[in-house]
Formats: structure tokens, sequence, C-alpha cells
């Protein structure tokens, strides 16, 4: 799952917003303005990480074009309105939440497609699932997610990693203009020769402006393998082979590799499962090939799919809805092999999980190939040295006891703390941390100081902040 883009911190005391002017905020707009107890209040408030879920906004302004925008924001700092934008609204740390107004631009998914140029410009609000359609009606794609209810502006912001980085490079790489509308209401269109083209590939989300359209170039695509391998014995050794091989594949192979525990509270045996899913441009002999390793240890127990495929048909079977849950991600690049130290540690602690939440789990996806092809201070994304991103994800559900939860939570905690010195890269941005202590350094590294700069220029005031945004 990948962030949302466009936050703000939330201001206690501010959710009824008493006796401000809501209705010229309404006349305002070419879309509507959703109140407290509205048609679509409900749903449109809620986010995607239900951890945050009790932050309410005191309006909702729906927007339908760059111009709503503007006049959303400029209503919000005349009467001193907290403000902030969201997208998919898949914000980890719950940042696209707020007690103030909050600027959604749900409707806001137009897709244009230029044949002769292969640009595709989509609108703030649109998602994976439009990448979907649209790129499978022109046979193009860029770097998407799987989450099909993630915001491709989100995605963009923070780098973008999908299957297709390492053949294609991040979908910030792929990005080649946009519209954004800035803190004083003014919209303007960003090219590549400009200080914010530079840091809107890769600072994250919701720290200079509120991104309303963004022009990517696509590439065609063809057929592929899809593949979703599981494996419920020799599961250490499974996973350590994995590791190993998968980091001599060619950059054509994208994956994400994960062991899972899946609580028996909450239909899981308790057992670990490693499983494999990705996809190949090339064939099955091929991608069987590099597994070899692993198969030798043993064969897969499940095979979810193993095809080669029409490139939006496999994505199709590779994609997932993205339902709203109870969850925290805390994220490391490993800038060095996942050897057996680490993988001996990663087990570890899965074992040790209190397996009093719904599940828990450590991935890796697997990075490298166009995306270390770019130099770190080319883009605002540091993160060009990798071999792997990793991540220990939580989840449960509402009826998971308050102690017990600080339990699981402590275990994340602990886990995070012995898997950094291991993995020795930063943090990856659209895995916001609320957690994370270093997030200045973690998530930006040596670009944090050209990131200031930009942010006192465009934004002095901060009428874009959330806590972590850049200073």
């Amino acid at each position: 799952m990948l962030s949302a883009f466009g936050c703000s911190g939330t201001v206690p005391g501010v959710s009824t917003q008493a006796g401000l002017p809501w209705g010229s905020l309404a006349k305002s707009l070419s879309g509507r303005l959703i109140l407290p107890g509205g048609e679509g209040y409900a749903a449109y408030a809620r986010p995607n990480n239900l951890r945050y879920a009790s932050v309410l906004p005191a309006g909702i302004a729906l927007c339908a074009n760059a111009r709503d925008v503007a006049n959303s924001i400029r209503w919000a700092r005349e009467y001193g309105v907290p403000l902030v934008a969201r997208s998919g609204g898949h914000s980890y740390a719950g940042y696209s939440t707020t007690s103030g107004l909050m600027i959604d631009l749900a409707a806001m998914r137009g897709f244009a497609f230029d044949p002769a140029t292969g640009i595709a410009t989509l609108g703030g609000g649109a998602r994976n699932a439009d990448v979907f359609s649209n790129g499978r009606k022109h046979g193009v794609a860029i770097t998407h997610g799987r989450c099909l209810s993630v915001g491709v502006t989100g995605l963009a912001l923070g780098g973008g990693v999908g299957f297709n980085m390492r053949s294609h490079g991040l979908t910030c790489d792929q990005l080649v203009g946009f519209e954004i509308v800035g803190a004083d209401g003014t919209a303007q269109r960003i090219g590549p020769h400009d200080e914010l083209f530079w840091a809107c590939r890769g600072a994250g989300g919701g720290n200079y402006g509120i991104n309303t359209s963004m022009s990517f170039a696509t590439f065609a695509v063809g057929r592929i393998v899809a593949y979703d391998l599981r494996w419920d014995r020799e599961q250490e050794r499974i996973f350590a082979s994995l590791a190993a091989a998968l980091e001599s594949a060619p950059a054509t192979l994208g994956c994400k590799l994960t062991a899972s525990r899946t609580a028996p509270a909450h239909g899981g045996t308790g057992a670990i499962e490693i499983q494999l899913l990705g996809q190949l441009y090339g064939s099955q002999a091929e991608l069987l090939e590099i597994l070899a390793p692993a198969y030798a240890i043993a064969e897969p127990s499940k095979v979810g799919f193993l095809a080669e495929l029409p490139y939006w048909d496999a994505q199709a079977m590779l994609s997932e809805p993205g339902d709203p849950e109870y969850f925290q991600e805390r994220s490391r690049f490993f800038d060095e092999s996942v050897g057996g130290d680490a993988v001996a540690t990663i087990f570890s602690w899965l074992r040790a999980w209190p397996a009093t939440a719904a599940g828990a789990s450590f991935k890796l996806f697997e990075t490298g190939g166009r995306v270390n092809a770019v130099a770190p201070s080319a883009t605002a994304f540091v993160h060009r040295n990798s071999r792997w991103l990793g991540s220990i994800g939580l989840v449960w559900d509402a009826s998971t006891p308050p102690a017990a939860l600080q339990r699981n939570l402590a275990w994340q905690s602990d886990f995070y703390h012995a898997i950094t010195p291991l993995a020795k890269g930063g943090a990856f941005q659209n895995f916001i941390d609320p957690s994370l202590t270093d997030w200045k350094s973690a998530y930006y590294g040596a670009n944090l100081g050209r990131l200031e700069a930009i942010k006192k220029a465009v934004d002095p005031s901060h009428v874009f902040t959330f806590a972590q945004a850049i200073p």
C-alpha cells in the first residue's frame, strides 16, 4: 500500500469551526462542499488507515478543478482554518486527515493521452485504477502500484515504487510536468527546469502545494509473466535462497518477497508463509531458471498463478483493492545484500511476534536497475544506491485490545531497531512513519538542505504543513 499526497497537522478544538462562512466557500466551488452530516461525508472523511479515522474534517471541499483548489486554499488562509489535501487518502501516518478543511481531489480523475508524444496527463485525484483502465485502452503504462485505490499523485511525489521500477525507473522518473496550486492560491504549470520540478520528484506530498494534474512519459507494453508463489516449509532457507537469487536477476524482473504470519484468531495458522509476487518481461522458462535455487530446496506449496499474459491482464491478477484497515508500516532501504545475518534477524523477530494482532510481515521490494541509474542528487528521491526496500508491517482491527496493540507496536519497534543497522539505508517517504525520529535524514539524506531552501521560497508561512513536513 502507498501514501496519499498533501497533508497538514491536526489542530485540536477546531472540529466544528462554528461561525465560519462556509456558504461563501460553497458558492466559490464548481464542485461541492460537504459538511458533517451531509451526503457522502463519512465516506470522504474516512482515511485508508483506520487508525486515524477519528480525526474528522470540519468541511470537505470536493474540488472539480484547479480553480476550486485555489479558492479553497485562499478561503482557508483568510479564515485561519488548517487545510489538508487528499488524493487517495493513503497516508500511512494519517497526514491526509485534518480537523479543519479537507481539499479533496477525488473528482479530478481525468486521463488524457497524446499518441504522438506518448505523454499521459492525469488529474490530481487519479488512482492506480485509472492508470489500469486507460493504460489498457492505449497499450501503455507507467510505473504504477498494485493497490487500485492509491492516488497516482501521491505515488509520484514520494518517488513511486512498483514492479516496473527496475526496468523503467520510479514513477517520479517518468514525470515530465505538472500543474500545482501554491500557498498563495495561484496555479502554475511546472516543467523540468524549475526547482519545484526537482522537489516534486521524490520529496513526498503536502510540502509545496497541491498538485492538480501530472504528466508522465509512458512506455508501450506487450506480454509479461506474472507469478504468485508460496511456500509453507523450509521457510527460512527458501527466503534466503530467493533473496540471493533475485539479486542476480535481470532488471526486467520486478518482485515483492514477503515472510508473514496471520494470527489463528484471524483465520491463519500462525506459521510463517513465504510469498513471491511479481512480473518478468520474459518467459516462464527464464523465471524458473532464476528461481531454480529455491525450487531445489522445495517447490512452492501453492501456485496462485504463473502465466504469460498480456500486460494489463497480468496486472489485474497482481492488483489488490486496498481496502481500509488498521496498520503501521516501518521501512528501511537495504543498501547491501540481504545476507545471513539479516535473514536470521528477520525470522527471529517474526517468530517472536506476540500474535495478538491480526497479522505481521516483513516485505522486500527489489530495487536497483533503472532506479539506481539516476544520481541521488538528480531528483529529490535520494535513495539511489539500494538493492531492496524492506518494510515491517503490522495489521490489527477494532477489536484488538489496547494493551495487546501496544505489545505488538513495541515488538515492531524492537524489530525495526534490530534490522536498521543491517539495512544501512534510509527510510521511504511514501511509507511515511510517525514513529520515526530521524525522519529528516532518513527520508531525504543529502537533499534535505535544497528541499528546505525551496520550501522557504515557495511557502515561507508553512501553509502546507504536518508533523513530518519539510521545515
